[in-house]
């Protein structure tokens, strides 16, 4: 085949993957947790949870920066724990401070960010 009738979009091999969006009430603080992926994510409580309790007395203090720090850092974890995620979203509502952390598709495509923050949206209204 010759190579310019090829197509090198990651569109071609796409999955299309569904899109989910668990929230944990049980911090204090609403956690939203978006994740495209293909990943069985039979045990994603058990990763969030271990993680939030991991870094509970390190990170949740009232410090802007460090709140901030812990939204990033469990956006890398899931990442890493989820081989095949395309888009990772954490958002933080804490103390009147909304905190969101994109990876993937979430910061390349804003199809997905919309998508994720008006499901986001209704779902915080119902």
């Amino acid at each position: 085949m010759a190579t310019e009738n090829r197509v090198f979009t990651k569109l071609v091999d796409k999955h299309y993957s569904p899109l989910v969006i668990r929230k944990y009430t049980h911090y204090g603080f609403p956690i939203y947790i978006g994740l495209i992926t293909d990943n069985d994510l039979s045990d994603l409580d058990k990763v969030v949870v271990e993680f939030m309790e991991e870094n509970k007395e390190t990170h949740w203090v009232n410090d802007i920066q460090k709140i901030r720090n812990l939204a990033g850092a469990l956006t890398e974890h899931l990442n890493d724990h989820y081989d095949r995620a395309e888009g990772v979203a954490v958002v933080f509502y804490v103390d009147k401070m909304f905190i969101s952390s994109l990876h993937g598709d979430f910061m390349n495509h804003t199809s997905c960010r919309i998508e994720f923050y008006s499901l986001l949206t209704m779902s915080t209204g119902v």
